[in-house]
């Protein structure tokens, strides 16, 4: 007959059963907190996640995923992907999934549904033995991020059309002074290519040294607020070309921030042709009221060399052929005729043409400029 046992063994036998019942309830309780840490951990990110097995059975989803699968009325758990993603996905998405079970390589691809772009993630979960025992996938809907990047691809090609095809020099200048753009144009008219000049000193590469001091002081209060007496103003100065020559340029300059940082647009017009074609035609103006004054004096200089001519001829019938003054006479008379042919010629200029002089100047070509075929 077996003994009962005494009042302090059962006593240690219920604080034993005790011990062991809290120590279940404990354990029970943290699996439960674990449980939620990780419903919560896959609910707090923004994409679906979604974790199977081997063969497809879905063992856990979040929240996004169920939205996304539109399942929100039925527990997908234990279901099969083949029954909650559409045909076009599913084939696919096997593919990989067999890919990463044969490889033990995570993979990433993007996939497209009903107008949709996702992009997606498969990492393997390994057992105890190494052999890929489960799967999750991430998916994540980057449909606005690539349209997002289509529109500004699209953009930035047709802001490169535009300067690419623009007459006028497109030059970027950021905060620190430093060339950030620089179109063909600029290329046209400056000399330097674009590789020659970005990340340079744009007033110590393009501006003349008569200007330089005022462009860099305002170079500072332009880093702290976008501002400077030429943002928003079209004005006319001087620049410097690659071989050190100075030429005219119209300069419209804007402002605009980027990253925090405030740039500089630049639209820059070479005028230099019209430039000389304006000096050209102020000296055609003046030439003209010259040319006018010169036809003037030349039509009232034609009555006295007719007085001079013809008492030069008096003189000649009143003198003998070998007298000392005849040869005086006839220089007289080659005179009165050289200042007779020029003031015809004076009086029928036509046109403005010039030729060297002395010292680099140039002065009217008469012969060139006068009409003689009448």
């Amino acid at each position: 007959m077996a003994l009962k046992p005494d009042r302090k063994t059962l006593e240690k036998r219920i604080r034993e059963l005790e011990e062991a019942l809290q120590n279940f309830r404990q354990a029970g309780k943290s699996v439960g907190e674990a449980e939620e840490t990780a419903r919560a951990l896959l609910n707090a990110t923004s994409e679906s996640a979604m974790l199977i097995d081997t063969k497809g059975t879905i063992l856990a989803v979040n929240e996004v995923a169920v939205h996304r699968l539109g399942k929100l009325n039925v527990n997908i758990i234990r279901m099969n992907i083949n029954d909650v993603l559409s045909s076009d996905v599913v084939i696919p998405i096997k593919k990989k999934i067999d890919a990463v079970i044969s490889s033990g390589e995570p993979i990433q691809f993007e996939d497209e549904s009903e107008g949709f772009l996702y992009a997606n993630r498969i990492y393997p979960i390994f057992g105890r033995h190494g052999n890929v025992q489960k799967l999750a996938i991430y998916t994540r809907d980057v449909t606005d991020q690539r349209r997002a990047v289509e529109a500004l691809r699209e953009s930035e090609e047709k802001f490169r059309s535009i300067s690419s095809s623009a007459q006028d020099a497109l030059i970027m200048m950021s905060g620190e002074g430093k060339i950030t753009y620089w179109n063909e144009a600029a290329e046209r008219i400056f000399g330097h290519t674009k590789e020659e000049v970005i990340d340079r000193d744009l007033h110590r590469l393009l501006v003349p040294k008569k200007y330089l001091e005022a462009f860099t002081k305002g170079l500072e209060g332009f880093k702290e607020t976008g501002q400077g007496s030429a943002i928003g103003k079209t004005i006319e100065m001087s620049a410097l070309r690659k071989d050190g020559t100075e030429f005219s340029m119209e300069l419209s300059l804007s402002s605009f921030q980027f990253e925090g940082q405030w740039h500089a647009l630049g639209v820059i017009r070479d005028i230099s042709h019209r430039k000389q074609a304006e000096k050209e035609r102020l000296q055609k103006e003046k030439l003209q009221g010259v040319l006018e004054m010169a036809g003037a004096a030349c039509h009232e200089l034609n009555q006295p060399l007719q007085v001079i001519s013809g008492y030069n001829e008096l003189l000649r019938k009143d003198i003998p052929e070998d007298h000392s003054l005849i040869a005086n006479l006839n220089i007289i008379r080659e005179q009165i005729e050289k200042m007779g042919a020029i003031t015809r010629k004076i009086m029928k200029i036509t046109k403005y043409e010039t030729k060297p002089y002395a010292q680099g100047t140039i002065i009217i070509d008469i012969d060139k400029s006068s009409d003689t075929t009448t």
